[in-house]
């Protein structure tokens, strides 16, 4: 059920299809490499350092479509680049190198960081990180030294390059993350030093402030991702302590990473937990966000899809402006998401409700919960200009998830239930992934709203779902969890038995779907679910729609006779890979052999 872990800021072997072209589509590509990207590819290995970097230029600007990208991908781009580009002997060049396959990683996802992860890119990385080592030790030496603004200006772009593209290459697949955590040791110092060149007690040049957001972005994300990267920068640098004496001034996006890296290290260094805690970074960063101009920042949006005859500079200090904030608000998003998880399991195991102290609720009703739905209005009232309704949805999931587990709803939780709802339900025409994430929001809602749901549902909603919900790829069996959690948690409280006998008959036909098709992992919890709900459903005879669907329907005989298959299933469950979801099915198999004949004795 439910609660959602903080999204990943580089999705792993993300691919868009490109769907099959028209002849003359082909046509039309075969013109376009031939006059354009033929050309561009051949001056990449030029030896006229002008020509090399003025196609570097073009072919950045041209690989941010997607079209072009592929066009450009088809024709060698990537081992041509690693090739001719990244030991230029010009540092512009080089620079501008790895820019471009910091791009071209972050767009293609898992091809591209496998390609360069295999030829060996990390020794290049590596003799990079040496050079500018090296460089930052000579400014650092001589800080009354004057210094070309320009070759500093292009250190700090060197270095924010590298990170990036370190990042990104983590993000590829565990076995490359756990390999780069295995070589991190030095960087961790380096980066380290760098942010202390921002703290009160520096005597060094400061870095830039797009190359100080990198340098906590770089910190965010690994400690975000492993507990041993955490315990290695606290060996180096004591957590606390390295986090109190940074300077984030008016730097949104700084002072939120740090509160992202704090958060990740009281979860990994403590071992208890603290509500007060919690509440107070929530109000920490409520208070930081809340300052942004939304309506200023789709201005910018506009104005930077739309520039007038500004100059390029100005073009970029907007571009940077805009995405800085843009990132603020999904780094935050992504942390109130983690903490209020966090604050939801924090009882997992003991099973018990979740005693939320006055305080913390407090802020959640009059703070969090307001905050996330001026994001979600915004969103949902501009077309989606600002591409966080995913990430907002994932934090109103965990929010409303918490309020479910809660021992006690606050007395506002009802009306915002309602609220919540309504918002909700115009999200219906939206993406999957977004369906995905609404309809288990609306799975929390009925928990918490009970039979006051049958005014609310729309009367064409369930049978849409029932219908229309499908079994045939990752995102839609994800989706397909999401509506029976949704439906079977609708049919005990909807107050009409026939509805009931809709849900019931979809919920038995997913379980037979689950048996049939169980090498699917995502189907075997589709199967646990369903079963799980019809034990829920009709727990008792005194139901007043037992009889006529449990009885009439001979659930007993058909639940019967799934019993041996999923005794089957569970005993072929790797309890070694998959220890947690053998656990479940077991309980739920057991659960079905003593359900059955405390069915049958029910009416004798």
């Amino acid at each position: 059920m439910g609660k959602l872990k903080r999204n990943k800021k580089n999705a792993r072997a993300r691919l868009n299809p490109i769907a099959s072209s028209s002849s003359a589509d082909v046509k039309k590509d075969a013109s376009t490499i031939q006059s354009k990207i033929v050309p561009l590819i051949n001056k990449l290995s030029s030896t006229v350092a002008n020509d090399k970097s003025m196609a570097l230029g073009a072919i950045t600007v041209l690989a941010e479509d997607q079209r072009m990208r592929g066009l450009l991908l088809k024709e060698k781009l990537v081992p041509i680049l690693m090739e001719k580009c990244l030991n230029d002997s010009n540092d512009e060049i080089v620079v501008e190198s790895f820019g471009l396959l910091r791009n071209l990683c972050i767009e293609q996802g898992y091809d591209v960081i496998t390609y360069i992860w295999r030829n060996n890119i990390w020794t290049t990385i590596e003799s990079c990180l040496d050079k500018i080592n090296t460089s930052f030790k000579y400014l650092w030496e001589n800080p009354t030294e004057k210094q070309d603004k320009s070759k500093v200006e292009l250190l700090y772009d060197f270095t924010d390059n590298i990170l990036n593209l370190i990042m990104v290459l983590a993000s590829g697949s565990d076995e490359i993350f756990d390999s780069i955590l295995d070589k991190i040791d030095p960087i961790i110092g380096f980066v380290v030093q760098l942010i202390q060149t921002r703290t009160k007690q520096t005597n060094t040049r400061g870095i830039s402030d797009k190359l100080f957001n990198s340098t906590l972005e770089f910190i965010y994300e690994f400690s975000t991702e492993s507990a041993e990267f955490i315990i290695k920068l606290n060996d180096l640098a004591n957590l606390v302590e390295f986090i109190s004496k940074i300077e984030t001034g008016e730097n949104k996006l700084a002072y939120v990473y740090l509160k992202g890296i704090e958060f990740n290290g009281y979860e990994v260094l403590n071992n208890q937990t603290d509500q007060e805690y919690i509440a107070t970074q929530l109000h920490d960063l409520y208070t930081k966000i809340t300052t942004i101009d939304l309506q200023n920042l789709k201005s910018q949006l506009v104005a930077i899809s739309n520039p007038p005859d500004n100059t390029q500079k100005d073009i970029s200090k907007q571009d940077l402006s805009y995405k800085s904030t843009l990132s603020c608000i999904e780094v935050t998003l992504d942390i109130i998401t983690s903490m209020l998880e966090y604050l939801s399991s924090t009882t997992s195991e003991t099973l018990e409700p979740i005693q939320l102290s006055s305080n913390v609720s407090k802020i959640l009703i009059s703070n969090i919960y307001p905050l996330i739905r001026e994001l979600l209005q915004f969103e949902i009232n501009n077309e989606g200009c600002l591409q966080l309704l995913e990430k907002i949805l994932g934090a109103l999931n965990n929010l409303t998830w918490l309020m479910v587990s809660s021992e006690t709803f606050p007395v506002e939780w009802y009306d915002i239930s309602i609220e919540i709802w309504n918002i909700i339900l115009k999200l219906s025409s939206q993406p999957i992934h977004i369906q995905d994430v609404s309809l288990n929001i609306l799975w929390g809602l009925v928990k918490s709203l009970g039979g006051q749901v049958s005014q609310l549902i729309p009367s064409d909603m369930i049978n849409s779902l029932i219908t229309s919900v499908k079994a045939d790829n990752e995102d839609e069996l994800r989706l397909y969890l999401s509506v029976v959690g949704f439906l079977g948690n609708v049919a005990p409280i909807i107050g009409n038995t026939a509805i009931t006998k809709e849900i019931s008959n979809f919920l038995m036909n997913s379980i037979e779907l689950g048996i049939s098709q169980s090498s699917n992992l995502q189907m075997v919890e589709i199967l646990i679910e369903s079963l799980n709900l019809i034990y829920e459903i009709f727990g008792d005879s005194s139901f007043e729609y037992d009889l006529e669907i449990y009885v009439g329907e001979n659930y007993s005989t058909r639940l019967s006779s799934y019993e041996p298959e999923i005794k089957q299933i569970y005993k072929k469950l790797d309890k070694n890979k998959h220890p947690q979801l053998k656990l479940k099915l077991e309980e739920t198999w057991l659960n079905l052999t003593r359900f059955i004949p405390y069915k049958n004795s029910e009416r004798v």
